[in-house]
């Protein structure tokens, strides 16, 4: 399958990385979209970026921080198992459009 990407604008709250498949903010996507990926690449824009695992992410509690000004991608995986979807991540941070590749499983 090839490589997918996509935008999201966050805010200072949190907003599930699922959510760029479209439906209900927060919720649980359509499972035939929400596929599994080998790694996740973030680039972030206008802002810092920060990811984690729950909906209370914001700039002072996350499980990673994907800084504006870096001149290369922030990185979870590659997986050779055990892939990640982007309805386990949320991410926060008001300003930010984070850039999303992925490269599915």
């Amino acid at each position: 399958m090839a490589a997918k990407h996509f935008n999201i604008t966050l805010g200072a709250a949190a907003v599930r990385l699922s959510d760029a498949y479209g439906g209900a903010a927060g919720a649980n996507p359509d499972p035939a979209l929400d596929i599994p990926y080998r790694q996740l690449l973030f680039s972030a824009g206008g802002a810092d970026a920060f990811i984690g695992d729950d909906a209370q992410v914001t700039g002072t509690d996350y499980g990673m921080a994907v800084d504006s000004t870096a001149l290369g991608p922030a990185s979870i995986g590659p997986f050779e198992t055990g892939p990640i979807k982007l309805s386990q991540l949320w991410a926060a941070g008001a300003g930010s459009t984070l850039h999303v590749l992925g490269i599915p499983f």
